[in-house]
């Protein structure tokens, strides 16, 4: 750990180093963590925004503390002995396959029992702390990823993930985008709507029927649940897509999903509003659409805790 200069603020804030990579100028990219802040906070920073001057290391029983002149002591003397063999510079001028700027995560010997990475130890995994999404665009709205999803790795290396809005698939490019809309003949999520008022409707999808739209909402939502799992095993649950509409169709604004079977009765298993379309009131009134399905159910239940 070690204060970093927030790019937003300029403030100087105590963060941890997750990954590293070279960057298109060549200088040491460092993507960090901050303390006490939420993972959506996280981003890549220059070495010159790091006080290593103020460096802390991770202690253990019996290590003794090592200070940062020497540890950086250490890092220049790996360095030259790199420059003096030509490793650095051979290995990368003749290798076809490796990355020009490969991300690399700094794992520590074990997942920590406190912090962001807390809450899931049994599939812990340094990469997926980094977000790999840079942007995404859904319809008329362009947002900016909270957290990281498995999309496919050619994909994230673009500055663009075009969405189509009524079958949740990614495209390279708005090229691709333009030509599947000439293919596409949804105008509405699949499934039954099961309620309307005035321009919002309600779509029940089933996660086996439907497995592709699942799976994509599903890739979509992870871009912005830090905690969400679920990504292909989509057949024990169902989907509650809501949508508004205009004279184009009707359009993706959130959804929630339930198991089908749930042996403690949860009536939500996962949420989400889209940022583009938060604080108008639809996350509340999912909320209240769960419980006033229970109910039509005859059922008592509440949401997953933790939701």
């Amino acid at each position: 750990r070690l204060p970093v200069r927030k790019k937003a603020t300029d403030d100087w804030i105590e963060g941890e180093i997750v990954a590293k990579r070279s960057g298109e100028n060549g200088k040491q990219e460092f993507y960090i963590h901050y303390i006490d802040y939420n993972k959506r906070l996280d981003e890549w920073v220059d070495d010159d925004q790091l006080d290593i001057n103020k460096i802390k290391l991770p202690q253990t029983k019996n290590s003794r503390p090592v200070s940062p002149t020497a540890m950086l002591n250490k890092v220049n003397r790996k360095r030259k002995i790199e420059d003096t063999n030509g490793y650095s510079s051979s290995h990368s001028a003749n290798s076809d396959n490796d990355d020009p700027s490969p991300i690399v995560p700094i794992i520590p010997a074990g997942p920590p029992s406190t912090g962001s990475l807390s809450q899931n130890q049994n599939t812990y995994d340094g990469l997926t702390r980094i977000k790999n999404v840079q942007s995404i665009e859904m319809g008329r709205a362009r947002m900016t990823p909270w957290y990281f999803s498995p999309y496919p790795q050619e994909l994230c290396s673009l500055p663009v993930i075009y969405i189509c809005e009524f079958c949740l698939k990614y495209l390279k490019s708005k090229n691709c985008l333009k030509r599947h809309k000439t293919k596409c003949k949804l105008f509405h999520p699949p499934g039954n709507e099961i309620y309307r008022k005035n321009n919002i409707s309600v779509f029940e999808i089933d996660g086996r029927k439907n497995k592709n739209y699942a799976q994509n909402l599903c890739l979509i939502a992870k871009l912005f649940l830090d905690h969400k799992t679920l990504y292909y095993d989509t057949d024990p649950f169902l989907f509650y897509v809501m949508t508004e509409y205009d004279q184009q169709g009707l359009h993706m604004v959130g959804y929630f999903s339930k198991e089908k079977e749930s042996s403690e009765d949860y009536n939500v298993a996962c949420i989400l509003t889209l940022p583009c379309h938060q604080k108008k009131g639809y996350g509340r009134l999912l909320i209240e659409f769960s419980y006033l399905l229970s109910q039509v159910e005859g059922k008592l239940g509440s949401p997953e805790k933790p939701l």
